[in-house]
């Protein structure tokens, strides 16, 4: 089988970026050495240095007599030299196959450590195609170490999608506040505030990835979400927000967003002409689950959209209907051999991966943005400077230039 090199990420590598973006939270990446060294590097383009993660490094020993000690020791001494508030241990394939008692590893540590929350989630096996899905699972299982809180009535819930979107949703955050509404906010920089989410009376996603985690907040505390649509791009922004003014009964809401409207809409119309007669076809290709949210942005602009998704819940079912209905999006759902293949049957104008996926565009010259890079992509103003600087992001005259050598003397 051919290498796929647009899915090479394992959800342990969101997971840990996620995660290690959290004040107060450590994330133990729990597997042999290859695992930790790749997904440290990896996790590093997600995430602030100066944040924590660590790792046990399961040596061919530990395969045969198990890791549990040397996992309890290092939650140990992490806890001596950094007193975190919580230990999440991402549990990876090897631990997995030889069948270690993580569980039992956490009953014995909060005896011995009781101010200390440990708790766990299975990556690898478990999501190999997805690696938002790390995000999710791990944000689900530091919800298992909540405690119930009073809600507060009246206050919504806004749920991101991985650990950028922590101290980065304001473009979303500061429109609701204005209109009088309390938010609370997840993910958020701190784990005292993240558990605030609790205390929402309702949930409002904003992305198609945090699927698992309001499933869990509706198990352990019984907070109803709603998937309106992801607020990117200038309509998806203002139905979300419609959406949540008529659900939370809030005139006020609606105002606001007519003012947004009235002042966005001279500068989207202007660069929306940009694109016009130049036939932008763009393959946006299954990353950090933005090729959803950018290609709402890019459609918007009248670029017609193909969109490889990372992740198929429920939430990305209203999503891709939506896109569907309002632009003709197409979303390739059915396996392919090598993103080369699909470039040769799309004859995309641009493309969207991830960094390794270059192997595969380059040498087609066709430019090439990365979409790990494009991240919290919520709001009125990111569409409008995404649109506003996308030529010159995609250095399309270079690009043709080449182009044109390669048609002319390439042979």
């Amino acid at each position: 089988m051919p290498l796929k090199s647009y899915e090479h990420c394992c959800s342990t590598i969101q997971a840990l970026a996620s995660l290690g973006k959290i004040e107060g939270v450590i994330p133990l990446l729990h597997g042999p050495q290859p695992c930790l060294y790749q997904n440290q590097v990896g996790s590093m383009s997600c995430r602030p240095a100066q944040l924590l993660t660590a790792g046990t490094l399961i040596n061919k020993s530990n395969v045969i007599f198990g890791g549990e000690e040397s996992l309890k020791q290092q939650v140990r001494n992490i806890y001596a030299k950094y007193k975190p508030k919580a230990v999440v241990i991402i549990n990876t394939c090897v631990p997995q196959l030889i069948g270690e008692d993580i569980e039992g590893v956490i009953v014995e540590l909060a005896e011995e450590i009781p101010e200390l929350t440990v708790v766990t989630f299975k990556s690898g096996f478990n999501y190999p195609r997805s690696m938002p899905l790390g995000s999710d699972a791990s944000w689900a299982a530091l919800i298992d170490s909540f405690e119930v809180e009073p809600k507060v009535p009246g206050s919504i819930g806004i749920v991101g999608r991985t650990g950028q979107d922590a101290g980065n949703l304001a473009s979303i955050d500061i429109l609701l506040k204005k209109a009088g509404l309390k938010t609370f906010l997840f993910p958020v920089p701190h784990i005292d505030e993240l558990k605030k989410i609790v205390c929402a009376d309702t949930l409002y996603p904003i992305h198609i990835t945090p699927h698992l985690t309001c499933k869990r907040l509706k198990e352990r505390f019984g907070t109803e979400s709603h998937f309106i649509e992801i607020p990117v791009g200038i309509e998806g922004t203002s139905n979300f927000f419609r959406g949540v003014a008529d659900r939370e009964k809030n005139q006020k809401l609606h105002d606001l967003v007519d003012e947004e409207e009235k002042r966005v809409r001279p500068e989207f119309e202007k660069i929306k002409a940009t694109f016009q007669g130049r036939g932008m076809r763009m393959l946006l290709v299954t990353g950090p689950a933005n090729e959803v949210s950018i290609g709402k942005i890019m459609a918007e602009f009248g670029v017609e959209v193909f969109i490889v998704p990372c992740m198929k819940n429920a939430f990305y079912q209203q999503e891709k209907e939506i896109m569907q209905k309002r632009y003709g999006a197409t979303f390739i759902e059915d396996d392919f051999d090598t993103l080369e293949d699909l470039i040769e049957e799309i004859k995309p104008t641009v493309v969207s991966a991830e960094f390794q996926a270059q192997v595969e565009t380059v040498k087609t010259f066709i430019p090439t943005i990365i979409n790990m890079v494009y991240l919290c992509e919520y709001g009125y103003d990111y569409a409008l400077d995404l649109g506003a600087n996308f030529f010159k992001t995609i250095k399309q005259p270079v690009y043709e230039k080449w182009q044109s050598l390669m048609a002319q003397y390439g042979g």
